[in-house]
């Protein structure tokens, strides 16, 4: 009966159709003791021993206001064992994932998915409404709650009872903290987090998020695209992005992927309200703060906007707003799945933070397995980073070719995204994006053009051309903008849809492939570069062994250093 349904949609009917055996069991029992007791009325009976607390059946009304330390135990253990008699209750559905527990061993609620926050609170024996309580507090519009406790003065998001009894066992923090924002002066910001709160094996350290802005043809009313990390570091190796010279630090939970967006939403409107009172305090000091001008409006005779605005009941503007997700940031998003795949559906739920799926990109640089998992799963838009067009060279510069061959994924992305998708009523928008970063004298020949037109010749697509950034440390250099736009033109000429993506936030290292802080935030010196192919040799083969040089382990470096200051003189 169950086939087909959702494990947690069959975790919440196993646990109701638990109660109801235990309700009918509970019914009987007390028809027959109160039998028993007709017959047997004289005899006196022992006191009855007090019931264990069962946490998946309806707490009775004393239960609900016992003390906190009895809560914490319940909310903390999880599901209980069962009663002599009665039918084991399952495990969650979810537990196992990685993450899920800060280093008290509370589950952190920003994990679940909103099917599994209602089976969570069935477990603890609250109903489907105090799930979507729940959820409007972490994720509703100018709430996103941190704490049980959140809330304006009077107007608490929880009772106390049910604070006392979710707060031992639960919390609703997301993992990390904003520590500082840097502004290039494009108007992109870069968000930079401090990770805490998780448990054994979480990722420590820091992880950074980007806000890039899009105006109008006016050049006002910003909308941003928020570019979101997935791990602390990277395992891929890719040689000309610096968060892949630092190695894989760690992965993200989701409750961590989904904060980059809440705390960003945080910080906008908290900069929003800090601009406004600069612009009323400028006013009042004869500066011409506009707030409070405007003509009138609704025709003659009706109020300005800016009389109402002095009056104090003009509705302030909304924040700027997040418009689009794209999974670009620090670390390969399919090589932790596990907390990616539950923040999308967080992402996209409608009665969360409501991101359309169509605004939702993954980029990959090819793990084949776990594209065709997402793809399957249709939670987001996908883009691959290709970066070659022959696999000499990409096993170069992206060595997860060397697992994954550019025969095996364009072959992959032909099927996925086959060119009849462009006619197919409803499926126009349904394409893959191949990214190219353009280095010079790497890929950005004309016979690499002519290749990649070749490449996509069954692949419905667009091509995104990415002008390289440069870092601290790289031994590559950017295409010209000539070399780019010849590129481009053989690309167009051959039927494909080519955009550049415009480099955004270099100044603050906040542009695409500058996140992180390199090798030296690995212990262990960050990922070595690999030697060149052999045509790339003469040109890169020397640049190479000096990085490699240069990234040696910082033990290494310091004891080189002990040794070099205590030989004596002319040794």
């Amino acid at each position: 009966m169950l086939r087909g349904l959702s494990p947690a949609t069959c975790r919440l009917l196993q646990l109701r159709r638990g109660r109801a055996s235990a309700l009918v069991a509970a019914h009987r029992g007390a028809s027959s003791s109160t039998c028993a007791a007709g017959r047997a009325a004289r005899t006196p009976l022992p006191a009855p021993a007090a019931a264990a607390p069962v946490l998946h059946a309806p707490p009775p009304a004393a239960a609900r206001l016992a003390p906190a330390a009895a809560a914490a135990t319940a909310a903390a253990s999880g599901p209980a064992a069962a009663a002599p008699g009665e039918a084991p209750q399952p495990p969650l559905s979810f537990e196992g994932r990685p993450g899920l527990r800060d280093e008290e061993g509370r589950l952190l609620l920003k994990n679940l998915t909103f099917e599994e926050l209602e089976e969570w609170c069935e477990s603890i024996g609250e109903g489907p409404r105090r799930a979507g309580q729940v959820w409007r507090a972490m994720y509703g519009h100018g709430r996103y709650a941190r704490t049980w406790e959140d809330g304006a003065p009077g107007d608490a998001l929880f009772s106390r009872a049910f604070q006392r009894k979710a707060e031992a066992g639960a919390s609703l923090h997301g993992g990390l903290t904003l520590q500082r924002v840097s502004t290039a002066p494009d108007g992109t910001h870069k968000l930079v987090f401090a990770l805490h709160g998780g448990g054994e094996g979480a990722a420590t350290g820091s992880v950074e998020t980007v806000l890039i802005p899009m105006y109008n043809r006016a050049g006002t009313q910003p909308r941003y695209t928020a570019c979101l990390s997935s791990q602390v570091g990277c395992a891929m190796n890719c040689a000309f992005c610096y968060t892949g010279r630092m190695g894989l630090l760690g992965n993200l939970s989701a409750a961590q992927v989904v904060e980059q967006v809440v705390e960003a939403r945080r910080w906008l409107a908290a900069r929003q309200l800090e601009e406004r009172a600069a612009a009323r305090e400028r006013g009042a000091d004869g500066g011409g703060g506009g707030d409070d001008s405007g003509g009138a409006e609704g025709g003659e005779g009706g109020e300005g906007r800016g009389e109402r605005r002095r009056r104090g009941d003009a509705r302030p503007p909304a924040p700027p707003r997040i418009n689009n997700i794209v999974f670009m940031g620090m670390g390969e998003p399919l090589h932790n799945t596990d907390a990616v795949l539950p923040a999308l559906d967080i992402l996209c739920s409608p009665t969360g933070l409501a991101f359309s799926r169509s605004k939702v990109i993954v980029s990959t640089v090819g793990l084949v397995p776990e594209l065709r998992r997402l793809r399957a799963s249709g939670k987001a838009k996908l883009a691959v980073s290709l970066h070659a067009t022959t696999d000499e060279v990409r096993s170069w510069i992206a060595p997860v070719n060397r697992k994954h061959s550019l025969g095996e994924l364009m072959g992959a992305l032909a099927e996925l995204y086959p060119k009849r998708l462009a006619a197919t009523p409803g499926r126009s928008d349904d394409f893959i994006i191949l990214e190219y970063v353009m280095l010079e004298g790497v890929n950005d020949t004309d016979d690499d053009a002519r290749r990649l037109l070749a490449l996509t010749e069954d692949i419905y697509c667009m091509i995104n051309l990415i002008i390289f950034n440069e870092f601290h440390g790289t031994i590559f250099k950017g295409s010209g903008g000539e070399r780019v736009s010849s590129f481009r033109s053989i690309l167009i000429q051959g039927g494909r849809v080519c955009t550049v993506r415009a480099s955004k936030g270099a100044p603050e290292a906040a542009a695409c492939g500058m996140l992180g802080d390199g090798p030296a935030a690995n212990p262990r010196g960050g990922a070595p570069l690999l030697k060149p192919p052999p045509r790339l040799r003469d040109a890169f083969g020397e640049a190479v062994e000096r990085a490699r040089a240069s990234m040696m382990q910082p033990a290494d470096q310091a004891a080189r250093q002990q040794a070099a200051s205590s030989s004596p003189a002319g040794v």
